[in-house]
C-alpha cells in the first residue's frame, strides 16, 4: 500500500509502498478516506513527543471503510463506516476501571504515534477503538470527529463542567476552538469568542456566538468583565499556541468569576506561566487540563453530527502524496477550522 513515512524527525514525509497491514483476532482493517492534521502532528514530526519511534506512519484524526474484519469481531460488516478512537488501553487499570482510559498507564499506546496511523491507504484497528457513524456523514467530515470535536468535548463537558445557562469563553477560533464552540452551545452555554481575525470572529457569530471580542483591538479582560456585569466568566477554554500562551493564560485567570474554570487544551512543551496563589485560593480557581477524549466522547460527537446539531468544519483538502504540502499550511497559518488529507 502507499503511505506518507515519517523517517527522520524535521524532515519530509516520504511516499513510498510499505507492507499492507495484517489483522489479528480482534481487529479490523480500515480502508482510510480521510485524515485531519492538528497541532500535534507537528510536535510529532518535529520530535517532540519522545514515545513516538521512526519509521512511523503518522495520522491520528482518522476515518475509513471497513475492508476486512477478524476473528472474533461482531456488530461490524465489510463496507461499514468507522471513525478511530486512537487510545489502544489495557481495559483493566484504574484509569480504564473509572472511565479516564485516555490516562491508561499500561502498556498504553496511540494510532498515529505509537502505532502507525492514518497516512496510509489501510491502517490496522482493534475492533473496540471503532466506531460506526451513518454513511450520510462524509468520511472527511467524519475524521475530524475523533481529535477535532471529541477533544474539546471532554475538555469543556469532563474537565470543565460546564453547564446550561453558564457563561463560557473560548480563546482561538481555530481547527479545536469552532468546535468547541459549537458544542458549548449545544450544552446551552452563553458563549463569548475570543480572536485576533474577523473572519474568524465573524464565523463564530454564524455558529452560535452571542459575543465576540478582537483581543489585537481590545482588551479580552476588561471586555468579558463588561460582558458578564463585571463577574467573568464561568468557564474559559484556552485553545492557542505559540509565545503568547503564557500571558493569555496569565490574563484568562484575571477573567473568571468566583468559582470560575480554567481549562486547557492548547500548549507548546517547556513554556511557563505564572500565577497567584491568593487569587487562585481567594477565589477558588479551577485550572485543569484536557487530554485528548475517551470512547463515550467520540460516540456522542458522532450521534451530534448525525442529528446535524454539530457541523465538522473543513479549511482544505490534500491528497496524500501533497502531505507535505499539508504540513506547511498548517505550520505557517492558523486555518479555520481542520486541514485534512484525502486517500
Amino acid at each position: 500500500m502507499k503511505a506518507m513515512v515519517l523517517e527522520k524527525f524535521g524532515e519530509p514525509l516520504v511516499l513510498k509502498e510499505v507492507p499492507e497491514p495484517k489483522i489479528e483476532q480482534g481487529e479490523i482493517l480500515l480502508r482510510v478516506q480521510a485524515c485531519g492534521l492538528c497541532g500535534t502532528d507537528i510536535k510529532i514530526f518535529d520530535g517532540h513527543v519522545n514515545t513516538v519511534k521512526l519509521p512511523r506512519i503518522m495520522g491520528h484524526e482518522l476515518a475509513g471503510e471497513v475492508a476486512e474484519i477478524g476473528k472474533g469481531v461482531e456488530g461490524w460488516k465489510e463496507g461499514d463506516h468507522g471513525v478511530v478512537h486512537i487510545y489502544v488501553t489495557c481495559g483493566n487499570c484504574y484509569y480504564c476501571r473509572t472511565g479516564r482510559e485516555n490516562n491508561c498507564n499500561r502498556g498504553r499506546k496511540r494510532i498515529g504515534f505509537e502505532d502507525d496511523g492514518g497516512f496510509g491507504e489501510y491502517v490496522r484497528v482493534p475492533s473496540g477503538n471503532l466506531c460506526k457513524i451513518s454513511k450520510k456523514i462524509s468520511l472527511e467530515e467524519a475524521c475530524i470527529l475523533s481529535g477535532s470535536v471529541a477533544t474539546p468535548l471532554h475538555g469543556i463537558r469532563t474537565q470543565g463542567r460546564l453547564k446550561a445557562g453558564e457563561t463560557a469563553v473560548m480563546i482561538g477560533i481555530g481547527g479545536l476552538g469552532i468546535h468547541t464552540l459549537q458544542l458549548a452551545v449545544v450544552m446551552g452555554a452563553r458563549v463569548i469568542a475570543v480572536d485576533i481575525a474577523e473572519e474568524k470572529l465573524e464565523a463564530a457569530r454564524r455558529f452560535g456566538a452571542e459575543a465576540t471580542i478582537n483581543s489585537s483591538k481590545s482588551d479580552f479582560v476588561s471586555e468579558i468583565r463588561r460582558l458578564t456585569d463585571g463577574e467573568g466568566a464561568d468557564l474559559i477554554a484556552e485553545i492557542v499556541s505559540g509565545s503568547q500562551l503564557p500571558s493569555i493564560l496569565e490574563a484568562s485567570v484575571k477573567a473568571l468569576r468566583l468559582g470560575g474554570r480554567l481549562v486547557l487544551l492548547g500548549y507548546q512543551y517547556g513554556q511557563l506561566f505564572s500565577l497567584d496563589p491568593a487569587k487562585i485560593v481567594y477565589d477558588e480557581i479551577e485550572i485543569v487540563g484536557a487530554r485528548a477524549s475517551v470512547r463515550q466522547d467520540l460516540a456522542d460527537v458522532i450521534s451530534w453530527v448525525e442529528r446535524g446539531k454539530v457541523q465538522p468544519v473543513i479549511s482544505e483538502r490534500f491528497p496524500l502524496a501533497k502531505a507535505n504540502e499539508a504540513f506547511v499550511k498548517l505550520r505557517n497559518s492558523a486555518s479555520l477550522g481542520r486541514i485534512i488529507l484525502t486517500l
